[in-house]
């Protein structure tokens, strides 16, 4: 990208987001909720954040396919998440950690919408 943010640093950027969950996840014992909740949240928190830095880096950018793979990169940090939380929702079905996945489903979707409008 023009500003300095490159497809390879966002690409980066996703895959630790969902690393770090993974290793997270991977250490709490699976009768226990309430930490299951916690990385969920906490997964949600940093989408939620690369998504405002996404929006903050493209906002002056001139290049609209340079804009559209900035959002596919969220677009795909999202579709990764989303893929994970769904699997803890079906590992644990009483913990009720469908719903982060509902919500990173609809930000996933507010962000291919982006990527579209500027493809």
């Amino acid at each position: 990208m023009s500003n300095g943010l490159a497809e390879s640093e966002l690409q980066l950027l996703s895959n630790e987001i969902v690393r770090n969950f993974e290793r997270r996840v991977a250490a709490i014992p699976e009768h226990l909720c309430a930490p299951l909740h916690t990385e969920a949240r906490q997964l949600e928190a940093e989408l939620l954040l690369f998504y405002k830095f996404v929006a903050l880096a493209v906002r002056k950018e001139e290049d609209l396919d340079r804009t559209a793979k900035a959002w596919a990169a969220v677009v795909r940090a999202c579709d990764e998440s989303a893929q994970r939380l769904h699997g803890l929702a079906q590992r644990h079905p009483d913990c009720g950690a469908d719903v982060y996945y509902d919500r990173v489903l609809d930000l996933r979707n507010k962000c291919r919408r982006l990527q579209e409008m500027h493809s």
